[in-house]
């Protein structure tokens, strides 16, 4: 009892908020927001331009079936025809592979709708709707069509055809019969056609045989346009699809037109069908299809028909120009002169075009699934990872091609950003492991990139910090020698990044120290690379980035959005994401070197003075590098001591890297004579935060000249170029 009195008191209060007048905003609310409630309001006010209003805004979202209270609503005032219209404009409003959605389920108002289709008025509209189903119905609406105009009939055909009903043939055969030519209203004929296709019984193809050769024994320019609307619906069925082709040529009209030989010869080379071959080299001589005609023979013929098509332009020379026919022959002389390698060449050709149809596909698949993403996440991420699986296995079959790298590519990226939304929209870390895992299958020359994600997720969503170093350490050691001196500078800034992260998280050691230049360019490589994993458009507002999951993720996805925040709520911000606190003093002394907010610039030397960090454009520079002649008589004097220590901190990092080993084979005396060598050093230019001298060198009895470059970084000039 009590139960109930709650649900009756529900329902009065709904009611009640619906009591006042509503208005042409209200009704496009109630749309946007789907109300059944506020739906059955506008009813009872009975204005049916609010209810169209509603129901022409109404939000489905990804679902593509009414749902049961507003079908029910539709059925209760189905009587009604002032507003009937409107409520059926809740159906059948897209079509997609020739079903219409969305669709409903009662058998209840298929009667209603079948009702007033049977009684001719209005029937297009009633047969658009009435289709918009899955219930098993194709009898009822079979019988039905000997009655309905073109119009209305056609899109039963198209139900029909879709369903693969056979038992609808002699309707449909009647049907087409008794409709000419010039009352092929939105080419009802050629819909019958497709739909002999599609069901594809002997019967269905002897109808469509029939129908071929009556289109034969027509004069009529319309005749010859169905023939050819036939041949791409044929053109488009699977390899092996029914009907025969030999009892197909047989039924063709002697002559056709250049549409219908375009179609033909498409027919032929998709189904790589050996028996066109003679048709192939009749279009050659006689059609103006010659170009494609040739090319279709080049991928079903062989050696001897090559050379029996070359014959065949000889014939053709009357209606081309003599360097066309020239080009052609050329084409199948270099087929016959090697036929291993022109075939070889073919296949990669053909399995290509078919890895981009493929890609085709996975696009409008990935399109339909994108829908539900806001509605039904969890069944947006589960249909996703099944396409990606898809795509991933068709892919691996395609491996060898040039062309599947940069389709690798863009999974891996796909899979990257399902892992994204798994584990912050659906905070499934075990489920986004397993997405970068597949990820890392895809780029096996890339394990950095997923190791350090893996072990941001175990570090930050499972709390496993044995298991966030274990891929920390793999990412650290996955770097392979660069093939430059700038990647050689970008994996050793990531591995510095690395090895800071794993201080902290074994011995809870926060950065601090010296932040220099390359350190700034590692924070914004890492942004780079951590930015192909955000979805969307980062989160404007700091009560949004305030609630994000701890992740260093978060810093490229709030990333420049964060530079807003005052500089408590950015330290904060940091401070959650990053707690070891490189990449923080990166990319704040990145950020204050550009012209920074008063926000940055707190942030960044509050920050810095206490982290204990130096460095960064408002570093005070050490005496010694204070400027580009005190570096050089730096190095000079470190050189003239043998101290290789002194003259590699007198470099910049990659180029320390260049010399270091150079510098530690050589002796103490080696080192001096090289110091002494130098006997000739003056400024001669720079530009911005780059200073150039040019510096002269005594070698035996001749002098040689150089340049010496230096960059200022972290307030210290340092040699970047010698």
């Amino acid at each position: 009892m009590r139960v109930w009195l709650a649900g009756a008191i529900a329902l009065c209060l709904s009611a009640a908020a619906w009591a006042a007048p509503l208005t042409e905003d209200d009704a496009v609310r109630i749309g946007r927001e789907a109300s059944v409630e506020g739906l059955r309001a506008l009813i009872v006010q009975h204005n049916p331009v609010l209810i169209y209003r509603a129901t022409a805004s109404w939000n489905f979202g990804a679902s593509r079936t009414l749902p049961e209270p507003l079908e029910a609503l539709v059925v209760e005032h189905y009587a009604d025809r002032a507003i009937q219209r409107s409520l059926l404009g809740l159906l059948a409003r897209q079509i997609d592979k020739y079903q219409r959605y969305p669709k409903y389920r009662s058998r209840k108002l298929f009667d209603l709708l079948y009702a007033d289709l049977k009684s001719g008025q209005d029937s297009q509209h009633y047969a658009i709707v009435i289709i918009a189903t899955d219930l098993p119905v194709e009898p009822e609406l079979a019988a039905l069509l000997p009655g309905l105009d073109p119009a209305a009939a056609n899109e039963l055909v198209m139900f029909l055809g879709d369903r693969k009903f056979a038992p609808a043939l002699p309707a449909l055969q009647a049907l087409q019969a008794k409709v000419p030519h010039e009352r092929n209203t939105n080419q009802m004929l050629e819909r019958v056609d497709w739909a002999y296709l599609q069901i594809g019984t002997p019967g269905a193809m002897q109808a469509l045989i029939a129908r071929l050769r009556a289109l034969g024994q027509m004069k009529d320019e319309r005749a010859g346009a169905e023939v050819w609307n036939l041949l791409v619906a044929l053109s488009q069925q699977a390899p092996g699809s029914p009907p025969d082709y030999g009892e197909l040529r047989a039924a063709l009209p002697a002559e056709l037109n250049d549409s219908a030989w375009d179609q033909l010869i498409r027919l032929i080379e998709k189904r790589k069908e050996k028996r066109g071959i003679l048709d192939l080299l009749r279009a050659i001589a006689q059609s103006k299809r010659t170009d494609q005609a040739v090319e279709a023979l080049l991928a079903v013929g062989g050696p001897d028909d090559w050379r029996v098509g070359r014959a065949e332009l000889e014939r053709a020379g009357a209606r081309l120009p003599p360097e066309r026919i020239a080009s052609l022959q050329k084409k199948l002389d270099d087929a016959a002169a090697d036929p291993g390698k022109f075939a070889a060449a073919r296949e990669q050709r053909e399995r290509t075009e078919a890895m981009y149809r493929a890609q085709g596909d996975f696009i409008r698949e990935k399109s339909r699934i994108s829908a539900l993403r806001a509605k039904e996440p969890k069944r947006y991420a589960t249909e996703l990872r099944a396409l990606l699986d898809r795509r991933e296995a068709e892919l691996r079959t395609l491996a060898d091609l040039p062309a599947a790298v940069g389709a690798r590519n863009e999974l891996a990226r796909e899979y990257l950003q399902l892992a994204v939304f798994q584990r912050f929209e659906l905070r499934q870390p075990d489920e986004a492991i397993a997405a970068y895992e597949r990820a890392g299958r895809l780029l096996p020359d890339q394990p950095f990139n997923i190791a350090a994600s893996v072990a941001d997720v175990y570090r930050f969503d499972k709390r496993d910090t044995p298991k966030a170093l274990e891929q920390y350490r793999r990412a650290h050691a996955s770097f392979p020698p660069g093939r430059s001196s700038e990647e050689r500078m970008l994996a050793v800034g990531l591995q510095q990044w690395l090895e800071h992260e794993i201080a902290y998280l074994e011995r809870g050691q926060r950065f601090s120290g010296a932040i220099r230049r390359a350190d700034m360019g590692t924070g914004q490589f890492w942004l780079m690379l951590a930015s192909v994993q955000t979805t969307g458009e980062p989160p404007p507002e700091a009560r949004v980035l305030s609630r994000l999951p701890p992740s260093q993720l978060q810093i490229a996805r709030a990333f420049p959005a964060v530079l807003e925040l005052e500089p408590k709520e950015m330290l904060g911000f940091f401070a959650k994401h990053d707690p070891a606190g490189y990449l923080t003093a990166a990319i704040l002394a990145a950020a204050s070197a550009k012209e920074p907010s008063p926000y940055v610039k707190a942030a960044a030397e509050t920050f810095f003075r206490e982290r204990g960090i130096r460095g960064g454009p408002a570093a005070r520079a050490d005496a010694r590098y204070a400027s580009p002649e005190k570096t050089w008589a730096t190095f000079m004097a470190a050189t003239s001591k043998g101290d290789v220590a002194a003259m590699l901190d007198c470099l910049m990092p990659d180029v320390q890297e260049r010399f270091q080993e150079l510098f530690k084979r050589m002796s103490r005396d080696e080192l001096r004579k090289t110091g002494e060598s130098f006997v000739g050093f003056a400024m001669s230019g720079g530009y911005g935060e780059f200073r150039e001298a040019t510096v002269v060198r005594q070698q035996k009895d001749k002098k040689i000249g150089g340049i010496i470059t230096f960059v200022k970084d972290g307030g210290e000039w340092k040699i970047a170029n010698m």
